[in-house]
């Protein structure tokens, strides 16, 4: 019985990953070099945010990042967007 269990959970949770799945297939990220984050963080029109925790921000980060958590960023969404720049994140 319990091989049954853990086999259909297995399915079901295949069954709800799969829209995930094939969102990620359509939807990317660019990503940006680091002489790109440089140019554009000295032009002015880009913010690097830093969704790591604290503690790894504290540890080392790119000069002029700012540290907003999954949380800070909801909040903050408007005024990033407001500002019209670019918007880097950084989360490893």
């Amino acid at each position: 019985m319990r091989r049954w269990s853990v086999a259909l959970a297995v399915v079901w949770l295949a069954w709800l990953a799969a829209p995930i799945a094939a969102q990620n297939d359509t939807f990317s990220v660019p990503r940006v070099s680091v002489a790109d984050t440089k140019k554009a963080l000295d032009a002015g029109t880009a913010i690097v945010v830093d969704v790591r925790d604290a503690a790894s921000f504290s540890n080392g980060r790119i000069p002029g990042s700012v540290l907003l958590t999954p949380a800070d960023l909801v909040k903050q969404a408007a005024s990033l967007k407001a500002s019209k720049k670019t918007i880097i994140t950084v989360c490893a």
